[in-house]
């Protein structure tokens, strides 16, 4: 009889950290210790309309020997949420130039100011290359159409 097979690794890709003011208080460097702890090979930081974190949190990835992987939980111009995870170096400028829009307002055509960040749906994907777009959990559009027993709605959401 064979051995079963092996779990695939485990990972967390919606994480908020202290950087998330009212929304998280685990400071980075304990979230990639426990990650190690637990035989995690990445860990993303998603911390709402924020990137704060990320050098603190790559720098505590590297002492654990932990793959940091970069993100934000982005707020739309609704109020609902995405998470929006780096692939690559350009990946992450855009996740800052959209942070950055959401913070500016209307006149860079955010919807919203530096105390209330909200991105316009229209700049969400001209900024998309190298973004990884998860459904933003409890905030999200999807789970709340799913929520409201709307699954075709919820799949034509997803699919953008």
């Amino acid at each position: 009889m064979a051995a079963p097979a092996a779990a695939p690794p485990f990972a967390h890709l919606h994480v908020r950290s202290e950087y998330s003011f009212l929304d998280g208080a685990s400071r980075v460097f304990d979230l990639a210790r426990r990650a190690a702890v637990r035989g995690m090979p990445f860990l993303a930081l998603t911390d709402r309309d924020s990137v704060a974190g990320a050098v603190r949190f790559a720098a505590a990835c590297e002492q654990y020997n932990v793959r940091p992987v970069l993100g934000a939980e982005v707020t739309l111009d609704d109020g609902s949420a995405l998470v929006l995870l780096a692939e690559t170096r350009a990946g992450y400028a855009n996740l800052c130039r959209l942070l950055s829009l959401a913070r500016s307002g209307e006149d860079a055509g955010g919807a919203g100011s530096r105390l209330d960040p909200r991105l316009p749906r229209d700049l969400l994907f001209r900024h998309a290359p190298g973004l990884i777009c998860l459904t933003g959990g409890r905030s999200g559009r999807v789970p709340a159409l799913l929520r409201a027993g709307r699954p075709d709605a919820a799949e034509a959401e997803a699919r953008g």
